[in-house]
């Protein structure tokens, strides 16, 4: 099977700075990636760069082809990307949020907002909404857009634990389906429920892609983070023990 995406030799940049650079991965229809990373070392960003949003260097492919050689129309069909919370002052309602992102009055609108838990929530101003709320009404949003390729930026991000479990359920679900999807996770456990593939970004231009079952190692991850990571059972947890740091 052919990837869906493949980077050769990739980095990327912003500010004049370099972010992440050598990275050498592919994307399959079917499969998990998960990226992990401290704070500002460039997950954003490498999603940001998945969708074209921002420029690489190196050869990043879609479908076979430069991914700069696509027509924005063609890219958003092939490629959903969700990342921070929209603006709510253009006063949305949830439905007319998810009628923009399925750009009609969806069939599937309704099942959708049941899935997510949001269907008593669909007449509710945006702006009414708490920020779990937004996230669930933002990830019913991607799934209308039905495309084969998702980039999640921290999907989990403000759900209670609920719904953070119907999140990577609902991950492993559209993997299943013939998704590709790429995440961004800060949770250790989270990742290790749900990763088939990993990209570790150590913040210092170092990028690192393999199959999760190599690279969750408690020594890899606490000095990918700089801080104590520990087995505990058959996870990987951080140590919050005094003296730890």
């Amino acid at each position: 099977m052919n990837p869906l995406i493949k980077l050769v030799d990739v980095a990327v940049e912003r500010g004049g700075h370099t972010l992440l650079k050598g990275l050498d991965c592919e994307f399959r229809a079917g499969q998990v990636v998960v990226v992990l990373g401290p704070n500002g070392a460039g997950k954003s960003s490498l999603l940001l760069a998945l969708a074209g949003l921002i420029p690489v260097s190196g050869s990043l492919e879609l479908l076979g082809k430069p991914l700069a050689d696509y027509d924005r129309t063609t890219v958003t069909r092939t490629i959903a990307w969700q990342g921070d919370l929209p603006p709510t002052e253009f006063g949305l309602t949830v439905q007319q949020r998810l009628e923009l992102a399925a750009n009609e009055k969806h069939a599937r609108i309704e099942s959708i907002a049941a899935d997510v838990d949001i269907a008593p929530l669909l007449q509710r101003p945006l702006g009414e909404l708490s920020s779990g709320e937004r996230q669930r009404t933002e990830l019913a949003a991607l799934m209308l857009r039905d495309a084969p390729i998702w980039l999640l930026d921290e999907p989990t991000a403000h759900l209670d634990l609920k719904h953070q479990i119907h999140s990577i359920h609902m991950m492993k679900r559209e993997a299943k389906a013939g998704r590709a999807i790429i995440t961004v996770l800060h949770d250790i456990q989270q990742a290790m429920a749900v990763a088939d593939h990993l990209i570790l970004i150590d913040g210092k231009g170092g990028a690192e892609y393999g199959e999760a079952a190599e690279l969750f190692a408690t020594a890899r991850l606490s000095k990918l983070f700089d801080a104590p990571v520990i087995h505990k059972g058959t996870v990987l947890v951080p140590d919050y023990g005094e003296g730890s740091l």
